[in-house]
């Protein structure tokens, strides 16, 4: 036995007497050993469950932050997207206007927009967005250097402009567009064809426009004998603007000009009608130019020319305006025009 004595320190209380067997001896050391093992043994796994916890807690962390700059990512994406598609619609209107200048754009370089299919499928979200904005920077600056060359170009070319064919000859909501530019099939004849201009349905007697500012060189129905094609447009009007271009509006009811009058674009100049080889009211609409060959007057597709009016397919008609520039098959005007 183990005797433990307590003494107060008040002398007047009493002494306390504590007895403890061996067994129990050994058993408060035994218990003693093993609180002092565990605590010797948490404090050795301490630092590495420490570290533990601290990885855990900062993955968590670090994944919340990456799904945030995720969705940022995204958003940022959407934004481009939308910056894209706008930039597309003003790319499109510059190159129109580059094309009915017949100005030269080579040397600005190519303003492309897209990746291809495997590109994309390669990309992860950051790497196909870094792409784009490069791709975006890059466009953004060759517009810039095209709207700039527009604009000198029109400070030094006035007179040009003016006399440059740019609205629709139709108010725009009281028309559609029956035979476009291009191959076709005849409805007389049943024939293939090459189609010079736009047929554009209308009510018998609605306004036609003068497309720019020019001079009337001809007004009326050309005579069988002047030439077959032509007398099959029924009433004609022919506008010459600058010398550079000239309009031709057909199957007209009325003609409400006269040779040798100056008219101004949006002027009234005659009225739709069905007069001619036609199949319905309808106004035959033909630009041409001679800024590829000097006094050779070619067609070219006039929904390139229209810039107050936005076609489904625009850039498309682009594509095809520029592989048709050397095209030379198309049949000379009459002298009756001039």
């Amino acid at each position: 036995m183990i005797e433990i004595q307590i003494h107060p320190s008040d002398i007047r209380r009493r002494v306390r007497y504590l007895f403890v067997s061996r067994r129990a001896v050994i058993g408060l050391v035994t218990l003693g050993s093993i609180i002092l093992a565990f605590v010797l043994g948490s404090m050795a796994a301490a630092p590495s469950v420490i570290r533990r916890v601290y990885k855990s807690t900062s993955v968590f962390l670090m994944r919340q932050e990456k799904a945030i700059q995720v969705e940022r990512l995204r958003a940022h994406v959407s934004q481009m997207s939308s910056l894209e598609k706008a930039f597309d619609e003003h790319r499109l209107r510059v190159e129109k206007l580059l094309t009915v200048y017949d100005l030269e754009t080579s040397t600005l370089g190519q303003g492309g927009l897209s990746l291809s299919r495997g590109e994309e499928q390669r990309m992860s979200e950051l790497e196909d967005a870094r792409k784009r904005e490069a791709l975006l920077k890059s466009a953004i600056h060759r517009l810039e250097r095209q709207v700039a060359l527009l604009g000198r170009y029109e400070r030094e070319n006035a007179d040009i402009i003016r006399h440059t064919p740019a609205v629709l000859p139709l108010p725009p909501d009281d028309f559609v567009l029956t035979a476009p530019f291009g191959q076709r099939i005849n409805p007389f004849t049943k024939g293939p064809e090459f189609h010079k201009g736009l047929d554009l349905a209308a009510r018998t007697g609605t306004s036609i426009f003068a497309a720019a500012d020019g001079v009337v060189t001809f007004a009326g129905r050309v005579s069988l004998s002047q030439s077959v094609p032509w007398w099959r447009m029924g009433n004609v009007v022919v506008v010459e603007h600058g010398k550079r271009f000239v309009t031709i509006y057909g199957h007209c009811d009325t003609t409400l000009v006269t040779r040798g009058q100056e008219v101004h674009q949006g002027q009234t100049i005659a009225t739709v009608g069905s007069t001619g080889w036609s199949t319905n009211s309808h106004l035959h609409y033909e630009i041409r130019s001679d800024l590829q060959n000097p006094g050779v007057f070619r067609a070219a597709d006039p929904r390139i020319y229209i810039l107050n009016y936005e076609w489904s397919d625009e850039a498309t008609l682009l594509a095809k305006a520029r592989a048709l520039k050397n095209v030379k098959d198309y049949d000379p005007l009459p002298r009756v025009f001039f």
